[in-house]
């Protein structure tokens, strides 16, 4: 089978999340800010513990906004193994082996990975647009299908 890989760093969902992420960032960093002048500038009547300390929340800061820019977030399957990376923060990609599988279950907004060790691993793939979904879905069925893993299909019932 045709080897595969999806890129996921370009989706404008993730980069609206980014962007959520850096603005909730942001305002945190304002408002520690505000808290720790508040609790500094009372008990000594030094600034420049003030100025330390919001350059390193500053750096913190700058640092999050960086790792997010350059990781590079993707979906990949090849005849060895299943690859993915959807956190900014992680540095090695999740990898699933096709020999350890037993049962791969197909979700909605999710894909599930039966292991032979009895556990599971799910995916949550809901927040990537439509077309990547499909995609996704798509070439890990017919993964599936040429490995010989048994392969299930969920119904979106609603109640």
């Amino acid at each position: 089978m045709e080897p595969f890989r999806i890129n996921l760093s370009q989706t404008k969902e993730s980069g609206g999340r980014f962007r959520r992420f850096l603005v909730i960032m942001a305002v945190s960093l304002i408002v520690v800010s505000v808290i720790s002048f508040a609790a500094l500038y009372n008990k000594n009547k030094t600034t420049e513990w003030i100025f330390i300390l919001l350059g390193v929340y500053a750096l913190i800061f700058l640092y999050f906004a960086f790792a997010g820019y350059k990781t590079k977030l993707f979906f990949a399957g090849t005849d060895f193994a299943i690859e993915y990376q959807f956190s900014f923060f992680k540095k090695m990609p999740n990898i699933i082996i096709w020999e350890t599988l037993t049962k791969i279950k197909l979700g909605p907004t999710y894909i599930i990975f039966f292991k032979k060790s009895g556990k599971g691993k799910k995916i949550h793939i809901g927040w990537l647009p439509y077309a990547k979904v499909i995609d996704i879905k798509t070439n890990v069925k017919s993964f599936a299908e040429e490995k010989g893993v048994e392969l299930e299909i969920a119904d979106f019932k609603k109640n």
